[in-house]
């Protein structure tokens, strides 16, 4: 049996002893106060406690003494890791990336829109510290923020103009009492789709955090 100790991302910790199948569990565990499934976690926490095993058979390195003046053998031990099954799971087959491809992919997860939750729990899974992970999302979504109010206010001036250029044009025909309907429609539709983008951009520079997807593309 390995013992498995996991801090879920809402602060809880919990501990079971697990007795690995091809280096996995065999049942899923959750979190006993919020429930987010541990699973991943605790795979994770598996693979880097079988990497530190030594071989079967070979508990410990054998010490050679040789006489003065000999040549030392070369060690036979090899590197744990060396040792793990065959059926094994790796890194990468965990979804184990290194800390600063972490980054990025979490970067990428806040960029698009995630839950903070969901991120914190990803980087704690790559092997963050809850405060490290924490850390690291006030100044992802600090930056989103700033990046989402900037394309909100871009859309309240370009939302105005439109405004302005359609009230403006259905305004002057009126006042030449030359009234084309397709005009006029298309210059209505056009003030309509410019008080849009300014209501829209009102709530991006308001409130950035309820904004999901790619802001770049909006």
């Amino acid at each position: 049996m390995i013992p498995i100790k996991i801090q879920c991302g809402c602060g809880q910790r919990y501990a079971f002893d697990a007795e690995p199948v091809a280096g996995r569990l065999t049942i899923p565990v959750n979190c006993p106060a919020c429930g987010t499934d541990g699973t991943a976690a605790a795979n994770a926490l598996l693979a880097e406690k079988l990497a530190a095993l030594p071989p079967p058979g070979d508990a410990s390195p054998k010490l050679h003494l040789s006489a003065p003046g000999a040549t030392a053998p070369t060690s036979s031990v090899s590197h744990p890791a060396n040792h793990l099954p065959a059926s094994a799971p790796n890194a990468s087959q965990l979804g184990l990336v290194d800390r600063q491809q972490a980054e990025v992919e979490a970067r990428a997860k806040v960029s698009w829109g995630d839950p903070p939750e969901s991120v914190l729990k990803y980087l704690m899974i790559q092997g963050f510290t809850h405060a490290e992970a924490s850390a690291l999302l006030a100044v992802m979504f600090k930056e989103r923020a700033v990046q989402v109010r900037g394309v909100g206010i871009k859309k309240m001036i370009t939302g105005g103009l439109m405004i302005a250029a359609g009230t403006g044009g259905v305004l002057y025909m009126v006042a030449i009492k030359i009234v084309i309907t397709k005009l006029a429609g298309a210059l209505v539709a056009l003030a309509l789709w410019g008080l849009w983008r300014v209501i829209n951009g009102a709530i991006m520079v308001a409130a950035p955090r309820l904004q999901s997807g790619d802001v770049a593309e909006q």
